[in-house]
């Protein structure tokens, strides 16, 4: 049986071939975000959640930044290995930051002064969350040490201010959904948010590597 496709359009089965590849592409999408989400709770506990969730991050943002960069990997043993090695690293490398966003945080929860001052806390509460996304995707990026790292996260926010604002959005978002949707917090929602985080952070990147190189 002849298949007609319409010209200078797609035949019938090019149509089906692209559909399938599309739902291919979502399935292995959500079984990766659903297998990085596990391994970062996973890891996080191994860690007493203290001293894990950093390195679990650093490492997911390294397994992601591989996989959008279309290089293979063994998610698990990947992951694991980077956990490992930088366990120390990644805690001290996001040590100022998190103690900033604790001290943050006991602040809004004792805070009962004015309007403006909540406003300023959830503001650099806010900011703190982005350095810290964009500290541990630098890390991993680029070979920087510690302390230039720190600081250049810091100098990014400044000069690209529309960077923070969409790691900011990003991450109100998912908890946004989060709190409507509990359930997806142990499935695939931190898994999401930071690969999504990783993929922004890379575009970042490039554009400041373009336009320096320019």
């Amino acid at each position: 049986m002849t298949t007609w496709a319409t010209p200078g359009g797609p035949s019938a089965t090019e149509r089906a071939a692209t559909r399938l590849d599309r739902w291919y592409g979502w399935a292995d999408a959500a079984a990766y975000v659903g297998l990085l989400n596990l391994l970062i709770i996973a890891f996080t506990l191994a860690g007493g959640v203290v001293l894990g969730w950093a390195p679990a991050l650093a490492a997911a943002a390294s397994c992601s930044r591989t996989r959008l960069r279309g290089d293979t990997q063994r998610l698990v043993r990947a992951f694991a290995t980077r956990w490992r090695r930088d366990f120390l690293h990644a805690n001290l490398l996001v040590a100022p930051t998190a103690a900033a966003l604790t001290g943050l945080g006991l602040g809004l929860l004792t805070a009962d002064g004015p309007r403006a001052l909540q406003i300023g806390l959830w503001a650099a509460a806010a900011a703190c969350v982005a350095h810290l996304v964009l500290v541990l995707n630098m890390d991993a990026h680029y070979e920087l040490r510690r302390v230039q790292c720190a600081l250049l996260a810091w100098t990014f926010l400044v000069r690209f201010p529309g960077a923070p604002l969409l790691l900011i959005a990003t991450t109100a978002l998912t908890t946004a959904l989060c709190a409507f949707v509990p359930g997806l917090v142990p499935v695939v929602a931190v898994g999401t948010w930071t690969h999504l985080c990783t993929a922004l952070c890379l575009s970042f990147f490039a554009a400041n590597d373009r336009n320096v190189a320019a």
